[in-house]
């Protein structure tokens, strides 16, 4: 992938010379393109590398630029300006202030138990929210993320000046700007921010979080989704376009790990969310997390999303706007119940639960009141609450 982006110039100067008069032009031109095409076709379905900590020294240079840090792409390009000294001093403030109290929590309330320990993640509704599903749940090898944004692609960043390449990362941090303070994206900016000429997707940040979490990329590839739930990968215009993305990326103690991100409508008009299901399932035994996610699980079209997250997950962790507390009440289910819940925001006053208030007053169904993080849409109302669910094995 990373050549097929390098090459779409090339691509284009072979077009120019192929339209010369000169036959023996035109055939090695011809030869040419057909080489550049097979580079492309190879450079995105690269075999498995052998080395374990093989890290793809562009991709990665790439992410860091994004995230701010100092490396070989930033120095070549002799970028000077103040966007890593501000990325760090606010991406600093989040860690201490969000993700560390949440990982710590992880470990001190030992959330997953060793007999629920699975393989992946699964976050409908994410976004890209990689950063939180990588505080909740560091210990999984797949994050599956979903949601209404495309994924994007990476420009060719031998086009853009150093104002351009300025402005791009700009427009990256602007639009992690609100979650970062908030905890949450909101989908109506995200229909904005992720749809600009550069930044086209959650892929840029995606990349910005991976990099700011300690991660080096490996490799970045498009994919669909075919029948029967079969992945293909893509390259080329298709690849550029398609809803499935699979970054493979090395963490800081040398695990190999991945993060898939896909756009897809999961409510009940979607014909082919039973395909998505069965990829998701493919993976084996996952966790679930809900976040900030609308209130979507409640509504009556969101019933095959909601079905399949409860048949499917071993545990769920949520927030209020995930699906309803009365899903869990079928004796199928092990539940804690942590922080206050007795309100929720203006916007969803018709989404509050009755039965899980009175949960929340009972001392004998709440686990504690503690929480030492702010989380989800109730913060604005100075609340903040999260269940964890365990289904019975």
């Amino acid at each position: 992938m990373k050549l097929g982006y390098k090459s779409i110039g090339v691509l284009v100067g072979l077009f120019i010379v192929s339209c010369g008069n000169s036959s023996s032009e035109k055939l090695a031109a011809s030869k040419a393109k057909k080489k550049e095409k097979t580079e492309i076709i190879t450079a995105t379905t690269v075999d498995e590398p052998k080395d374990s900590i093989y890290i793809d020294s562009f991709f990665t240079d790439i992410a860091l630029t994004i995230g701010g840090f100092e490396n070989n792409f930033a120095k070549k390009r002799k970028l000077v300006s103040t966007y890593p000294a501000t990325v760090t001093a606010q991406f600093t403030g989040f860690t201490k202030s969000k993700m560390l109290p949440i990982s710590n929590w992880v470990k001190e309330n030992k959330m997953i138990p060793e007999n629920y320990t699975c393989n992946t993640l699964f976050y409908p509704l994410a976004g890209a929210d990689f950063v939180y599903a990588d505080a909740f749940f560091s210990n999984v090898k797949n994050y599956i993320l979903v949601g209404l944004e495309k994924p994007g692609y990476l420009p060719n960043y031998e086009q853009l000046s150093n104002t351009d390449l300025q402005s791009y990362l700009n427009q990256i941090f602007n639009s992690l700007d609100i979650s970062m303070k908030s905890g949450f994206f909101r989908t109506k900016s995200m229909a904005v921010q992720f749809n600009q000429k550069t930044v086209n997707g959650t892929l840029h940040s995606l990349l910005f979080y991976l990099a700011r979490r300690g991660n080096k990329i490996r490799k970045i590839r498009h994919f669909i989704l075919k029948e029967n739930a079969v992945l293909k990968y893509t390259s080329g215009t298709e690849g550029m376009f398609s809803p499935g993305l699979d970054i493979e990326f090395l963490t800081a103690d040398n695990k190999v790990k991945n993060l898939y991100y896909y756009n897809t409508d999961l409510s009940d008009e979607n014909v082919k969310i039973d395909n998505f299901f069965n990829w998701v399932s493919s993976f084996g035994e996952h966790h679930t997390m809900l976040k900030a996610a609308s209130y979507l699980n409640s509504r009556d079209y969101f019933s095959k999303t909601r079905n399949y997250i409860l048949k499917s997950s071993n545990m769920v962790v949520q927030d209020d706007s995930g699906i309803p507390y009365k899903y869990f009440n079928d004796g199928k289910w092990d539940v804690k119940l942590y922080g206050g819940y007795k309100k929720v925001i203006p916007l969803f006053s018709s989404r509050i639960q009755p039965d899980m208030v009175r949960a929340y007053s009972d001392s004998t169904k709440l686990t504690s009141k503690n929480l030492p993080f702010r989380i989800g849409y109730n913060v604005a109302v100075g609340e903040t609450n999260l269940q964890v669910l365990y289904k019975k094995k």
